[in-house]
């Protein structure tokens, strides 16, 4: 089985593992089992993705650190559950269940892509979805108030990472160059339309996240 597979099977690869892990969260009953059971994968995604990118040397700052804002959310959940606390926790579900899916559904990767990529895009975007699967099993609720400020501190980390490509010629969140691949940015037109499509998917993916987390409130 070589990367053109996945690359043109990425939707059935996709839906075979959200089925796993349908199944693994139905069968376990306790949130905290699934709690751990999402912080190991985290943690093994985490650790081989970055040990296999420095010690074989392939590792590049403009492309792997955890910018993107589906890696960032992904070690925020990391992080908050070392730590165990929840502050961040209506960002990171708002973050979690479209950026879950978007990258399930879309793909950046090519033939010149690294295998450790392949395994960290699906292994980071699943890890994305079980954690709003948690978070909405414990019927964990936002209200407008968080909504808003978790769009205003997303906003703000969209500028940063502007100002961080600008910089250093990356293209983290895309705001340069559409990404590689096959995606839902060949349905637009060269930037700044691609980007702009990009921003207002990611706005209605999370007023449907935001829907389903505060009907949480009246169960």
């Amino acid at each position: 089985m070589d990367k053109s597979f996945f690359l043109e099977n990425h939707l059935l690869v996709s839906s075979i593992l959200i089925i796993i892990i349908l199944i693994i969260f139905f069968s376990v009953k306790k949130t905290t089992t699934l709690y751990k059971i999402l912080f190991f994968s985290l943690s093994i995604n985490f650790i081989s993705y970055y040990s296999i990118l420095i010690s074989n040397k392939f590792f590049d700052y403009t492309i792997h650190l955890p910018i993107h804002l589906c890696y960032i959310t992904e070690l925020g959940i990391l992080i908050s559950l070392i730590l165990k606390n929840q502050r961040f926790y209506p960002i990171l579900a708002l973050n979690s269940l479209g950026g879950g899916i978007s990258g399930l559904t879309n793909s950046n990767l090519v033939l010149e892509s690294y295998w450790i990529e392949f395994s960290h895009l699906y292994l980071s975007h699943l890890n994305l979805i079980f954690f709003f699967l948690i978070l909405f099993k414990e019927k964990f609720y936002i209200n407008k108030k968080m909504f808003l400020k978790s769009i205003v501190l997303n906003g703000t980390i969209f500028f940063l990472t502007l100002f961080f490509n600008k910089i250093f010629g990356s293209n983290y969140w895309f705001t340069q160059n559409r990404p590689q691949g096959k995606n839902i940015t060949l349905l637009f037109s060269d930037w700044p339309y691609y980007l702009i499509g990009l921003i207002i998917i990611g706005l209605f993916s999370y007023c449907i996240t935001f829907i389903l987390l505060r009907k949480n409130k009246h169960t």
